[in-house]
C-alpha cells in the first residue's frame, strides 16, 4: 500500500490546494459552511464543517476506499485534472484535527 501524502490547506489557499493535489497529493480544502443545516441528497442533513478532499482520479479514490468513502461520491473534473469529495460533519472534524495536529505538520 504507497502512502497518499495529504495536506490541510484553509479556505482563501485554493490555488495551492489544487496544484499540490495535480502534483499528487491529497489536498484536505476547507470550504464555506453555508450548507449547514441542509439535507443531502441521500436523505442526511449536513453539518459543518465542510471540505472537499481534492485529488487526481485514481488517488482519490484510494484515499476513498482508505476511509470507508465510495468511489461513485467522487465529484467529476470540471476545468482541471483534479476531482473531488465533499466532506462535512464529524468526518470532516477529525480529519481536520488530525492534519492540522502539531506533530502531522510539515
Amino acid at each position: 500500500m504507497t502512502r497518499l501524502e495529504e495536506r490541510y490547506f484553509e479556505r482563501r489557499q485554493i490555488k495551492e490546494a489544487i496544484a499540490f493535489a495535480e502534483a499528487g497529493g491529497i489536498a484536505v480544502h476547507r470550504n464555506f459552511d453555508h450548507y449547514h443545516g441542509t439535507w443531502h441528497r441521500r436523505g442526511f442533513p449536513m453539518h459543518r464543517p465542510f471540505l472537499h478532499v481534492i485529488g487526481r482520479r485514481d488517488l482519490l479514490a484510494e484515499w476513498g476506499r482508505r476511509h470507508g468513502l465510495r468511489p461513485e461520491w467522487i465529484q467529476p473534473e470540471r476545468r482541471r485534472s483534479v476531482a473531488h469529495y465533499d466532506v462535512f460533519g464529524e468526518f470532516a472534524e477529525r480529519l481536520i484535527d488530525r492534519l492540522t495536529r502539531p506533530d502531522a505538520m510539515r
